[in-house]
């Protein structure tokens, strides 16, 4: 299933009812792993402008290497086969990246979305990641934090767990124009069902959908759109299922008709958690 055109289509239109971002969203904690899943998106807008991502990568527990390979919306390798490689000789070096840099934007198989797995491949250290979304007409490294051409949207971190049971989303809300999107991925080889159930605000059962993700897969679900419902709630909280065996993560996207956008992760049960393993690497 291809995620690229309802996302783009949902970024858009959002920009185009006006809902000027005004501001970064707070980050959730930062996520400190040697393996990560990355979001990926750099859509052209038109105008100059892109709604694109950049990548920051920090040696906070000592000197290493991290190599980046990325995939698109129908699981497919993009960029160069052998990834790009994120030298921190340094602790405490930092290093940024956008999608140009990982060589993505160019391979004509990149529609616009996707995610990354970044995996630490020489020595064992963990490392920190931030990644920030936003519209920018300045593609350089770091130039959609620090342009003034720049509207930020928000931040997050890489992920280096995925859950085998519970996860969820605390709020959904389309009211006044908002709009939810659900972006589930499974970073691993092996295919993985999870269902997804809808609840309104005061904890009643709206309906339940399931989706295979096939390995190294993404679905981008509209929310609560993809439930189908007559009269959905216009608020709410998402609660995820996995099979019983690891292989899902995610983040969510939920724009407010101020102009502001959460970009933050799916919740995981930690009880059901585990990290991502390096012989999964791609």
């Amino acid at each position: 299933m291809s995620t690229s055109p309802f996302f783009k289509a949902t970024i858009v239109g959002i920009l185009f009812l006006g809902l000027v971002v005004l501001g970064p969203a707070s980050a959730s904690a930062g996520n400190m792993f040697r393996e990560q899943a990355l979001f990926l998106a750099h859509i052209n807008l038109g105008g100059g402008q892109f709604f694109t991502t950049n990548y920051v990568f920090a040696a906070t527990e000592g000197t290493g290497s991290i190599n980046v390979k990325c995939f698109n919306d129908q699981f497919q390798r993009i960029g160069p086969l052998t990834g790009v490689n994120v030298a921190l000789s340094a602790t405490g070096q930092v290093a940024q990246h956008t999608p140009t840099t990982f060589a993505v934007t160019t391979d004509p198989l990149f529609s616009g979305v996707g995610w990354c797995w970044a995996d630490t491949i020489v020595g064992s250290n963990d490392f920190n990641s931030q990644i920030t979304v936003g519209v920018t007409t300045d593609l350089s490294v770091g130039g959609i934090l620090n342009s003034s051409s720049s509207s930020y949207i928000s931040t997050n971190s890489g992920l280096g767990e995925t859950s085998s049971l519970f996860g969820g989303v605390p709020f959904f809300t389309t009211a006044n124009g908002g709009v939810h999107v659900l972006h589930l991925i499974n970073p691993l080889t092996t295919a993985r069902t999870v269902s997804v159930q809808l609840f309104d605000t005061t904890g009643n059962p709206q309906g339940t959908i399931s989706r295979t993700l096939s390995g190294r897969a993404q679905i981008a679900l509209p929310i609560p759109g993809a439930f189908g419902l007559a009269t959905p709630p216009t608020s709410g909280s998402i609660r995820i299922q996995g099979p019983g065996a690891q292989g899902y993560l995610g983040w969510y996207f939920q724009f407010f008709p101020n102009g502001r956008m959460i970009f933050n992760s799916v919740g995981l049960d930690g009880d059901t958690t585990a990290q991502l393993p390096a012989a999964e690497a791609p």
